[in-house]
């Protein structure tokens, strides 16, 4: 059932503050629904056949233009990949852009847009129960019962699309799981010299712009979604990101060298500590104490959502230590050289940074603080043997 990791009157009411009563209502809503409600019952229409979706195995076989890594092919199978990236394209279809959600001309719900195959459906979930809570019902209505013509009467029509739309407004959902498919992308493009117009979402933080312009992408190729849906006659699906090197040197790469802000504006330290200070939970309520221990081995506090995205790429690169609760803004470790990273955790455990660093070669650390609620409370003590 849920934790007080999940609920929490100190969450509800930092929410209600910063968007309001309705806001904070349909939010909880959405995540009883999304764990606990609409699972049971999705998959049973989905393994029942009752709403349909498209496989890895049936994309490629829809696909007329395949794209494997570096080489392109009309014909491959799950096991042909071997581990490589693919863009599969397809004749008509559909995109979603405030979730990337492709549906092909037939109405079937495309796996691959929102999730990899091990997920086997949960992400399709939370996707529709996201469009469920943020779109008309009709809209819904018709993603579920793959209702072409209603979807049609939402779309806007342009030629070749690949969306680049994280399912989730979120920059770890951007920048691990949704930026490496440009890549893909690019590497279509040229191999069957197709002009592709990359669709983002309307609603967009402007840290999806920024990463975009860092990243050389021109942006008379990117649309920003006025419609609900869109229809195109050459949809891209691109393979779902694998937590793979060669998904994010490149990245580092571009980004680093288009990135170039004054060091001395931003004060970059060696060593850093991230606050999230204004954030809806994971707070470190003990944080001035925190602060005065950091200080002491030369860390410097930053709150991330106060700067560029330039210039945390330059903060995280240039820093030797960096010390932060569990939260989307420790994605930066993508832009490390040689640093050590030390997450911060309260009730809610995850490793998604754990693997990403080990995945890079980041040096890395955990610390199990007092969950405070959905907050927590640093031993500061121990934080200073792990920095020392």
């Amino acid at each position: 059932m849920w934790a007080p990791r999940d609920f929490s009157y100190r969450k509800f009411a930092r929410k209600y503050e910063q968007d309001g009563a309705g806001d904070v209502l349909r939010s909880s809503a959405e995540f009883a629904t999304r764990k606990l409600l609409a699972p049971p019952v999705l998959h049973r229409l989905i393994d029942s056949g009752h709403v349909r979706t498209i496989d890895r195995d049936e994309l490629l076989a829809l696909s007329d233009r395949l794209y494997v890594s570096g080489d392109g092919t009309n014909e491959a199978t799950t096991d042909d990949l071997n581990g490589s990236e693919f863009v599969a394209g397809i004749e008509d279809g559909y995109v979603l852009p405030s979730t990337g959600l492709g549906v092909d001309a037939s109405g079937r719900l495309i796996q691959e847009s929102v999730e990899p195959p091990e997920k086997r459906g949960n992400f399709v979930i939370e996707t529709l129960v996201w469009h469920g809570f943020h779109d008309s019902p009709g809209l819904l209505n018709a993603l579920l019962r793959g209702n072409t013509s209603t979807l049609d009467s939402y779309a806007t029509e342009r030629d070749a699309i690949c969306p680049l739309c994280p399912r989730f407004t979120n920059y770890y959902h951007w920048l691990i799981e949704t930026v490496p498919k440009l890549r893909y992308a690019r590497a279509y493009e040229t191999a069957f010299d197709v002009d592709v117009t990359y669709l983002v979402p309307s609603d967009a933080p402007p840290w999806l712009d920024r990463t975009l312009e860092l990243l050389g992408v021109s942006d008379s190729t990117v649309e920003r979604a006025t419609s609900p849906v869109y229809r195109t006659d050459r949809l891209l699906i691109p393979s779902f990101p694998d937590l793979k090197p060669r998904n994010y040197r490149w990245i580092r790469e571009d980004v680093l060298a288009n990135a170039s802000p004054d060091r001395e504006a931003i004060g970059a330290g060696n060593n850093v500590y991230i606050s999230r200070a204004t954030a809806i939970e994971r707070r470190v309520v003990n944080e001035a104490d925190v602060v005065e221990t950091l200080s002491e081995y030369g860390f410097e506090s930053y709150r991330l959502e106060e700067h560029t995205v330039a210039e945390n790429v330059m903060l995280f690169n240039e820093a030797e230590v960096i010390v932060g609760p569990h939260g989307a803004g420790l994605t930066d470790i993508v832009f490390c050289d040689g640093a050590t990273v030390i997450e911060l955790f309260g009730s809610k455990i995850k490793d998604p940074y754990e693997q990403l660093a080990e995945m890079l070669g980041v040096e890395y650390h955990s610390l199990e603080c007092t969950p405070r609620s959905t907050d927590l409370e640093v031993d500061t003590a121990r934080l200073a043997e792990l920095v020392g």
